[in-house]
């Protein structure tokens, strides 16, 4: 079996179970089943547990069922407790039966599995606190290695992405979208230049290489060289990109007024510790889950948070959003994806802007920011909008009106003040 690509962080993490703060096994998480070990459990005769897997084990009957890793699913309790986790915050199943006895979701989560081309590689979500803490905390740009394919692990089935070319299985083309993705990270762990200037060239290079995938005369990745090429040599102009930054127009108002929204359709289904960021938030900038954002004190609130809490903070330590946006990019697989270059984009830096926004409300309550607070809205969110497929549909409707579906229209967005 062949290595496996990893960022850096990836070989530090474990599990810190019964001290986790925000256990994956609580929290009305969507939990499937794959086939095999639906089969075991129901066939289970452990005293302990036959009649729970009987209560909380069924089989799928969505749309989305399958053979494989969708075959069945995991009910909750009504209040969001797996049926499983046992008093001491540790799960009954791997006690009494082994981790082996795990399924596929419980065993591999907080990881990402992704395969494209005959490349494999793994990296983890930020929705887990410990995974969060590794991910965003260092200070220094992100790494890759190659570590031995495990087959408890790399045996499963991945995630598969394929490029929209009639030679995808092209070894050249793999090469080729390994070169795109690593402009990409370059751009973004590209320090010097604002974080914001460096997500605007990141929008510029999805935008050119769009119009060139789905030209009629597109055949295969190596169309792309020049285009990557042009844009490392944009990096030997940092004043150049940031002077452009500064040209794009800022709506703060705007902005707060859809994060104020998005945030409310979040709050309806958030976990406790998600709840308690938003009600900081909301009680920072002045305002109720249903506040106008374009409340005069709302804004002056904002205003004064950015420029006394949150600015000083993050002053030296922007490598916590690089680190996310990064880690976005490996989770989301771009440019191998097969969905909408603009639709990724859109979402990447809409889920910024609510995440800076947030914090920015979580300052003013707290009259400053720390780590842990950060690590929390992070983790949080990432918990409540990853796996709620309402909140990307509500957020890609934000953000999209005829008038502005382009990537220029979302970039806006980047903009935390007025100039």
């Amino acid at each position: 079996m062949q290595n496996i690509t990893v960022p850096d962080y990836y070989s530090k993490f474990n599990c810190i179970g019964p001290t986790c703060e925000d256990t994956c096994c609580s929290g009305w998480w969507n939990v499937t089943i794959d086939h095999d070990t639906y089969q075991k459990y129901q066939q289970s005769t452990q005293p302990e547990l036959a009649p729970l897997f009987k209560l909380a084990v069924s089989k799928n009957t969505l749309p989305s069922a399958d053979e494989g890793n969708n075959f069945g699913l995991m009910k909750m309790k009504p209040d969001g407790d797996c049926h499983f986790l046992q008093e001491d915050k540790l799960c009954a199943i791997h006690h009494f039966m082994g981790a082996e006895a795990l399924s596929d979701t419980c065993r591999l989560y907080p990881r990402y599995l992704n395969q494209f081309g005959a490349q494999r590689e793994r990296s983890l979500g930020i929705s887990c606190p410990e995974a969060a803490r590794l991910i965003l905390l260092n200070p220094e740009p992100m790494q890759f290695d190659l570590i031995a394919a495990e087959p408890a692990i790399d045996g499963k089935p991945f995630t598969s992405y394929r490029f929209p070319s009639k030679s995808e299985g092209d070894p050249l083309q793999i090469t080729v979208l390994n070169d795109f993705r690593a402009v990409i990270i370059a751009i973004l762990q590209f320090r010097e230049i604002s974080l914001g200037a460096r997500v605007m060239l990141l929008g510029f290079l999805l935008e050119e290489v769009d119009h060139i995938l789905y030209a009629e005369q597109f055949s295969h990745a190596s169309e792309l060289l020049p285009t990557l090429e042009s844009f490392v040599g944009m990096l030997a102009h940092p004043e150049k990109i940031e002077a452009q930054f500064t040209q794009i127009e800022s709506d703060i108002s705007r902005k707060l007024e859809i994060v104020a929204r998005l945030s409310s359709q979040l709050l309806e289904k958030a976990s406790s510790r998600f709840k308690e960021c938003l009600q900081a938030a909301f009680e920072g900038l002045g305002a109720d889950k249903d506040a106008a954002a374009e409340n005069g004190d709302m804004m002056h609130k904002y205003m004064q948070s950015y420029q006394a809490f949150y600015k000083p903070f993050f002053q030296d330590k922007e490598y916590i959003f690089e680190n996310y946006l990064v880690n976005q990019i490996i989770n989301r697989l771009l440019p191998f994806t097969r969905a909408s270059y603009l639709d990724l984009y859109r979402e990447l830096v809409g889920n910024l802007s609510i995440v800076q926004v947030l914090l920015v409300g979580m300052a003013a309550k707290h009259k400053g920011l720390n780590e842990q607070l950060v690590i929390q809205l992070f983790q949080t969110f990432a918990r409540n909008s990853t796996h709620n497929s309402r909140h990307l549909d509500n957020l890609l409707a934000a953000l999209h009106t005829e008038a502005q579906d382009s990537f220029v229209g979302v970039m806006w967005m980047l903009k935390e003040t007025k100039p």
